[in-house]
């Protein structure tokens, strides 16, 4: 991940920005954020897809990236890290069949989210 900035912004100063986002409303989405920071965010785009979200973020506006999704960012777009006080933590969870071992890939994949969870900042 390549941050330009490694001090977090506030998310209040892109209050202003037009927003892409999975939803037109907020709520329920990483949009959330700015409804705890006391403002709406004008969704100007609805696009459902990560891929076509960024490839509208290049040329039209802004969007909130989970920080997991954020390894695979264009290298036209720019990464900010987000300051969002507040913010409830997320869990991730990996299932297997209960009472069996776990598969060889399944262990590799436990390990891979280990690795990316720690590299998420905790502020």
């Amino acid at each position: 991940m390549d941050l330009v900035r490694t001090v977090p912004v506030r998310l209040g100063r892109l209050a202003d920005a037009d927003r892409l986002s999975g939803s037109s409303r907020p709520e329920g989405t990483l949009l959330d954020a700015a409804l705890r920071q006391g403002f709406r965010p004008r969704v100007a785009h609805v696009v459902a897809e990560w891929t076509a979200k960024l490839g509208y973020v290049a040329a039209l506006g802004v969007t909130l990236v989970p920080a997991l999704a954020a390894e695979s960012v264009r290298s036209d777009v720019v990464l900010l890290p987000v300051l969002d006080e507040g913010a409830p933590a997320r869990a991730v969870c990996a299932a297997t069949a209960r009472g069996r071992s776990r598969p060889q890939a399944a262990e590799a994949f436990v390990a891979v989210l280990r690795e990316a969870a720690a590299r998420i900042p905790s502020s």
